[in-house]
């Protein structure tokens, strides 16, 4: 590799890596701040960019503060806690609008402000936890499959961290990988799981799930008001829990949510019982056998509303197309496969019509977001 070099850092990617240049090359720093002159050592050469890690600070950053945390840089958990948070938030922003047009071809497009965390500490409701062959409980390190041990961790609610302490003394030795979630009335709950899919789906920041939640109610019909005028048909895919459904049904309109979860459904089906919310219908299927069985009944539907995991909808894309709802709104935890997903939309009668951010996971890299579509006159 290339001898040390020296390197001043421009802005941060998705993915939580600082971005600078070398002679013109790209080069991605880990743990480095926009600001930031730093020495570096060239670890990774590629044909198009290079990684690098840092040797030394020479100038910190200003936006450069100190991670409360023992085990940052090598828990795999948080990648920003060394950037005060104002600096987080504008980063997210910038990140999410430079990959819709990169990607995506979406230039000037609105894109709102970001949704903040009320908490941006101690925000976690839910731990996924791993344990090794040497009975150490801890989560995966950032760049090898092994458990990293720890005191507290800074983003999780104090409940939870309480729990982590009980578990070491108690947890069941057949399990390898366990999940702590807070419930509604602010209790602990321990499950342990087979595998890391073995859960349903649910999100971890409360305060910003709210706002989520309000959002996707506001894009879905535009506004308190409008969404009591008339019985809307809804369909909504990877519905998980409910966490979306009972808002969209809130609006008496026919309710269709589906999701692969026979566990996620179930939990939700009896939470409708509860509410005596009879015009919801949930289907245990993949999001593209629900939605041809919407396409069979030939139900013309208003709004679609979709929150795939990472790898995007490209799947259910063109059937969207047959559907034709005149409203879709698609709520998204990863920027580049949303971007792919609009690129598509956006060149088949759609056009977005607004995006807001929530930073859903302080801390971290990850970007959550709400985009509205609307169904161009005519098409």
């Amino acid at each position: 590799m290339a001898e040390d070099q020296f390197i001043s850092i421009e802005r941060l990617s998705f993915g939580g890596d600082g971005i600078g240049k070398i002679e013109g090359k790209v080069v991605f720093v880990p743990f480095s701040v926009p600001g930031d002159r730093l020495k570096v050592r060239i670890v990774e050469s590629k044909e198009r960019f290079n990684r690098g890690e840092i040797l030394e600070i020479i100038e910190p950053s200003p936006l450069r503060v100190q991670p409360p945390c023992p085990v940052f840089g090598r828990c795999g958990g948080c990648q920003w806690q060394q950037i005060d948070y104002p600096s987080q938030l504008s980063s997210k922003e910038l990140i999410l609008r430079e990959t819709l047009e990169r990607i995506g071809g979406l230039k000037g497009i609105s894109i709102l402000p970001i949704i903040s965390s009320a908490h941006p500490w101690n925000y976690r409701n839910r731990l996924q936890l791993h344990r090794d062959s040497k009975g150490r409980i801890g989560f995966l390190a950032r760049e090898a499959h092994e458990v990293v041990e720890f005191e507290e961790c800074f983003i999780a609610d104090p409940k939870l961290n309480e729990a982590v302490q009980r578990l070491r003394r108690e947890a069941p030795t057949e399990h390898r990988l366990f999940e702590l979630a807070m419930t509604h009335d602010s209790k602990v709950t321990l499950s342990g799981l087979k595998s890391e899919d073995d859960r349903a789906f649910s999100q971890t920041n409360p305060s910003v799930n709210e706002e989520l939640v309000k959002t996707v109610f506001q894009f879905a019909f535009g506004g308190a008001e409008a969404a009591f005028t008339q019985k809307w048909n809804i369909v909504e895919l990877y519905c998980g829990k409910g966490n979306l459904t009972f808002a969209l049904a809130q609006a008496g309109g026919r309710v269709i949510a589906v999701d692969e979860s026979r566990e996620a459904l179930k939990e939700a089906e009896e939470e409708a019982k509860k509410r005596r919310m009879t015009h919801l219908e949930f289907i245990a299927s993949a999001a593209e056998w629900g939605l041809k069985t919407v396409l069979r009944r030939g139900m013309p539907v208003d709004i679609l509303v979709l929150d795939p995991p990472r790898r995007g909808a490209k799947e259910i894309l063109d059937l969207l197309l047959v559907i034709k709802p005149r409203v879709i709104v698609y709520v998204s935890c990863d920027p580049s496969t949303l971007a792919r997903d609009l690129k598509f939309l956006v060149n088949r009668h759609y056009e977005v019509e607004m995006v807001r951010p929530l930073d859903m996971f302080p801390q971290t890299y990850h970007i959550e977001s709400v985009t509205k579509l609307v169904r161009k006159n005519g098409n």
